[in-house]
């Protein structure tokens, strides 16, 4: 049993770094530009999702970049976004990418029509319970 948390640590640890082996967020020396780059070690084109968090004085602002990357790609520029209106970028925070192996099967739909009754069941209770009290509200004006 221990051999098998212990697997999954590793493989837990290792996941984040394989994404950020794949895409990255690069600041400009002057901080105006924010570069995507990403590789792809798949032999089939992968399609490629980059969120890249870039801290601005009093906040935070996003640069998505959504594109295919060429087969064998190493450093691919996805694309690069300057800050508008001669604003800055301070850093960057985070990088999320979604760049999955084009070759693996595609997950389940989740059959969720379940989930569509319990939400009507519960809508319904709650129009009732709000008629119920403004039924209330209108016996306690008289």
């Amino acid at each position: 049993m221990k051999n098998w948390i212990g697997a999954a640590a590793v493989l837990f640890a290792v996941g984040p770094a394989v994404a950020a082996e794949v895409a990255t967020c690069t600041l400009s020396a002057d901080k105006k530009t924010v570069t995507v780059t990403a590789s792809n070690p798949y032999s089939q084109v992968m399609a490629c999702e980059v969120n890249c968090d870039m801290a601005i004085p009093n906040g935070i602002a996003t640069v998505v970049c959504v594109k295919p990357v060429p087969v064998g790609a190493k450093d691919f520029v996805m694309c690069n976004e300057t800050a508008a209106g001669g604003k800055v970028y301070t850093r960057v925070k985070e990088t999320s990418a979604n760049c999955p192996d084009p070759a693996a099967p595609p997950k389940a739909a989740k059959d969720d029509d379940d989930d569509d009754a319990k939400a009507d069941e519960l809508m319904q209770k709650m129009m009732k319970q709000g008629q119920e009290f403004l039924e209330r509200q209108k016996q306690k004006q008289k």
